[in-house]
């Protein structure tokens, strides 16, 4: 016998390392006992008599980076490796893990013969919020999410990461650590974005951004969903996602120099989905809106309504809706922990997993498409954006204030100044919270005690009809994106960077280190702004129609931005609110 011995700190149980060798085809997953801080694999010498080739492999599928390992070994040869001998890629996949918060309030529900009223496919911000409105309202609800439980609320309302001194937002901070790609772009392909498979969704790393869409945005989409958006939809998704403070005297400061340097434009407070405490009952602050939160309140409320009617099983990812003529008869579920497929049925299905998911289920699921438009128009606005600072030495300089205001020109169209824009001033402090007065004293010095700030130019678009999702094989193969980006802001790049100009010179703007104050094009789907790919339209015009049930089936609904039929200027977090609300009132009334 031999021994190999990896010694690390990082890869501990409950994340596996194995071998595979030359001996086993390089497909054979050699297992080794983890303790004393290191792998260990005891093996027998005379199987590699002519030498061994092997690599360590992460979870059985992320192989160690660099050439293959080479031993010769005789009996009683004692081999260690460690970093950075042994190195691997960034994992890349949905996260899967049942900590003892996640068992004891988000215990699955595994009675696969029982009908639920509704299973609702994602817990994002469509599938979180017709979850627990339905739950609320009486009816027998089961969520499936494929992510874990990753955090209790908003990454914003969590300490810091403390970027001393950087440009920091810190509401997108943990984001691209925890990502995933499941997709794969095309040669000519340009997606940048991700996925959220956690319990909350995309809504657990968003900016809370959460402006109406306006006349000229809504003009492509039916009648009947911009009459409810009007009134009361956007007043509904308003009470839900925030409790506003009156705006500070610096805001209002602002918004008055703003209306004369930026005259042909209404300067308005950047609505931002954050429960503020309400100082007359001494209510604790919520912090920034996530369905995390909303679903874990209700898990946590004894009480018949709601929690009681809710079941949400984490680490089960949908990989088929069956059918059965003109209705969904159930949804097969990869449950991750156990690894086996689970199935689920309800009366009513809501598909809500996000643009890409989405479509990519409808594919494999083989659903009806007599439109043609299944996975067709996946579009994100375009987005221009500069960060800058403002120097102690300016007169609208604060060291411990912020501003954040949207501004639309007041004679916009769809083909005319056809965008929003943002500016924030003193964006490191309104992105997150400091608790040690010591961190934020060091960021300040260290960043000169300048202001970091930001203006942000967000298009209108229509859908692209070109950009596509295509879907072949099981269910855990990537689908693959055709995606470019969208033109719509190419005719006005002079009279945005006019603007910007025209704003960083008045406010005594200055580049921040090492960067310029050009405008850059935020990549596609970086924000998670992409839409399109299931999208809505009167009758049968669409895939879904306005009551966003998917046409050619009687219980199934859709409800993420894949709905979108223009990628509008506003950030479109309110809008999918407002859908969802309307969309649980809706499924209700058939119950």
């Amino acid at each position: 016998m031999f021994r190999i011995r990896f010694k690390t700190l990082v890869y501990r149980p409950d994340l596996q390392i194995t071998i595979r060798s030359n001996a086993g085809d390089w497909a054979d997953d050699i297992p080794g006992l983890y303790e004393n801080d290191e792998w260990r694999f005891d093996l027998p010498e005379d199987r590699f008599a002519g030498g061994m080739h092997f690599k360590f492999v992460l979870e059985k599928q992320y192989w160690m980076t660099g050439p293959n390992l080479f031993l010769h070994p005789n009996d009683g040869d004692d081999f260690t490796f460690e970093a950075p001998q042994v190195q691997f890629p960034p994992i890349n996949e949905v996260i899967v893990e049942n900590a003892s918060f996640q068992q004891m309030f988000f215990g699955p529900n595994l009675a696969e013969g029982h009908v639920f009223d509704v299973v609702v496919i994602g817990s994002g911000v469509g599938g979180g919020i017709v979850a627990e409105q339905l739950a609320d309202l009486g009816a027998d609800v089961l969520v499936l999410e494929a992510g874990s439980y990753l955090f209790p609320t908003h990454i914003a309302n969590l300490p810091r990461q403390h970027q001393i001194g950087q440009f920091d937002k810190h509401v997108w901070g943990l984001y691209d650590e925890f990502k995933v790609e499941n997709f794969v772009n095309a040669a000519e392909s340009q997606f940048g974005g991700g996925q959220a498979f956690n319990l909350g969704g995309r809504s657990v790393f968003w900016g809370g951004l959460i402006p109406r869409m306006q006349w000229w945005e809504l003009e492509d989409w039916p009648s009947a969903i911009r009459w409810h958006l009007e009134s009361p939809g956007y007043e509904r998704a308003e009470q839900l996602m925030k409790w506003p403070l009156p705006p500070s005297s610096y805001q209002q400061q602002i918004k008055t120099l703003l209306a004369s340097w930026v005259a042909d434009f209404d300067h308005l407070d950047a609505s931002i989905a954050v429960r503020h405490s309400n100082p007359a009952s001494g209510t604790i602050g919520a912090g920034m809106f996530s369905t995390a939160d909303l679903l874990a309140e209700a898990k946590l409320t004894d009480h018949p309504v709601g929690a009681h009617n809710l079941s949400v099983n984490l680490n089960h990812a949908a990989v088929k809706i069956h059918t059965d003529g003109d209705r969904v008869s159930m949804v097969e579920a990869h449950d991750l922990l156990s690894d086996r497929i689970r199935t689920f049925q309800g009366r009513y299905m809501i598909l809500a997993a996000g643009t890409v998911e989405s479509a990519k289920l409808a594919k494999i699921s083989d659903l009806k498409d007599p439109t043609h438009q299944v996975g067709k128009g996946l579009t994100d606005h375009p987005i221009l954006f500069t960060h800058f600072s403002i120097p102690a030495s300016s007169p609208y300089h604060r060291a411990d204030v912020s501003s954040k205001t949207l501004s639309r020109h007041r004679q916009a169209t769809p083909d005319a100044h056809p965008y929003n824009l943002l500016l924030e001033l003193g964006a490191d402090l309104n992105q997150g919270r400091y608790l040690d007065p010591e961190t934020l004293a060091r960021h300040r010095a260290e960043k000169g005690n300048a202001m970091l700030c930001e203006i942000v130019f967000l298009f209108n678009a229509p859908l692209m009809e070109a950009n596509h999702l295509e879907h072949s094989g099981p269910s855990y193969a990537k689908p693959v994106l055709h995606v470019q980006p969208s033109a719509a802001a190419d005719a006005f790049g002079g009279e945005v960077e006019a603007i910007k100009n025209s704003l960083i010179a008045h406010l005594g703007g200055e580049p921040l280190p090492g960067q310029d104050l050009s405008l850059k094009q935020g990549a596609i789907g970086g924000v998670a702004h992409e839409v399109g790919t299931l999208r809505l339209g009167s009758g049968a015009t669409g895939v879904v129609d306005t009551d966003l049930k998917y046409n050619g089936y009687d219980n199934l609904f859709v409800c993420d931005l894949s709905v979108f039929p223009t990628s509008p200027a506003a950030n479109p977090t309110l809008t999918l609110a407002a859908l969802s609300l309307r969309l649980a009132d809706h499924v209700k009334s058939l119950l």
